[in-house]
């Protein structure tokens, strides 16, 4: 019995003596340090605003307290920032990636632009939900949804991996729409300022993005908005609709499966292979973040949502998503490729 206490004193000595060592390695290395977190969308739309004010804020909540430098890298709809910080950014917890919500639906119909497992993505936290509104300027040639199926409208877009291309496409497929999708545009900002200037005439992407970056828009009754991209009623946005209660019953399910990237939302990942104590300090340190009163108050200010979810939640949304039905896949591919 004796025997048995002294090792487990022993035990729990070592135990005691590994935790600070781990921390102490982990403050050793962000020591005078530079966390990158990388965009995928452009830095003038909500994405933007999240990833600027989230650097000003996670330094202090990361052992060694690096400093956090915002960088963007928008393209290919989120997928040139994904491919990025899946095989050419350092392994070694210095980048992270606040990656677009639709990362593991592109992977799941097989989008040739995908060069990234999201099964192999070290997954941090999700920020928020992010649900996508269809909105219309104001002065659009179609104001409403029966009017879109017979009126050709533009919608301004990033690329066909996000929101931007994904929503109008099976809108025009599975609900009779006749948008004319635009490609190029280099983040939300570039496509806002298309609108204003009468270059197109609306957009599918984030609620956040009006609300946070262009509030007059709402409060002056520039846009019109018809629906969401949620599969649950959003209580920023009372009274419009989630699409996959708009769409036929044969198709809800295409866009259940869609829909299930709002939930990802605004998600934060590390590269493969980053050690696992970095991993669990960056983890930590984002969940206290968006916990922290200056960070709410500065989201508050910015009209940001902060609604977490833990990595392993994350996890396994994206894993529901990768293996949903194969017919759905199918189905969903036939449209987006």
């Amino acid at each position: 019995m004796k025997k048995q206490i002294v090792a487990a004193l022993a035990a729990g000595l070592v135990a005691g003596a590994v935790a600070p060592a781990s921390a102490d390695a982990v403050a050793d290395f962000y020591k005078n340090r530079t966390i990158t977190l990388y965009g995928a969308a452009g830095g003038g739309g909500s994405y933007g605003v999240y990833n600027r004010v989230l650097a000003e804020h996670l330094g202090r909540h990361i052992p060694g307290n690096p400093t956090i430098t915002a960088q963007f890298m928008p393209g290919a709809g989120g997928a040139k920032c994904a491919n990025f910080v899946y095989n050419a950014a350092p392994k070694d917890g210095s980048v992270i990636g606040m990656l677009l919500k639709y990362v593991a639906v592109e992977q799941a119909i097989g989008r040739k632009s995908v060069k990234y497992d999201v099964r192999k993505f070290n997954w941090l936290i999700s920020a928020e939900p992010v649900n996508s509104v269809v909105a219309l300027w104001h002065d659009s040639p179609a104001k409403t949804l029966d009017e879109l199926r017979r009126i050709q409208v533009t919608m301004g877009s990033t690329g066909k991996s996000s929101e931007t291309y994904v929503t109008p496409t099976l809108m025009n497929a599975f609900m009779g729409t006749k948008f004319k999708v635009v490609l190029g545009y280099k983040g939300t900002g570039a496509i806002h300022i298309a609108m204003e200037q009468g270059e197109i005439h609306g957009r599918a992407a984030s609620y956040s993005s009006i609300s946070g970056t262009r509030p007059h828009w709402l409060s002056e009754n520039k846009v019109i908005i018809l629906g969401h991209s949620g599969l649950y009623p959003d209580k920023d946005i009372p009274g419009v609709a989630p699409l996959a209660t708009l769409a036929p019953p044969e198709s809800k399910a295409v866009f259940e499966f869609v829909g299930s990237g709002s939930a990802l939302g605004r998600i934060i990942v590390a590269p493969p292979g980053v050690p696992a104590d970095r991993v669990a300090a960056l983890r930590k340190g984002l969940e206290a973040t968006l916990a922290d009163p200056k960070f709410l108050a500065d989201a508050k200010k910015r009209k940001m949502g902060v609604q977490p979810r833990s990595a392993a939640e994350v996890e396994a949304l994206v894993m529901k998503t990768v293996n949903a039905p194969a017919d759905v896949i199918a189905r969903t591919k036939t449209i987006m490729q």
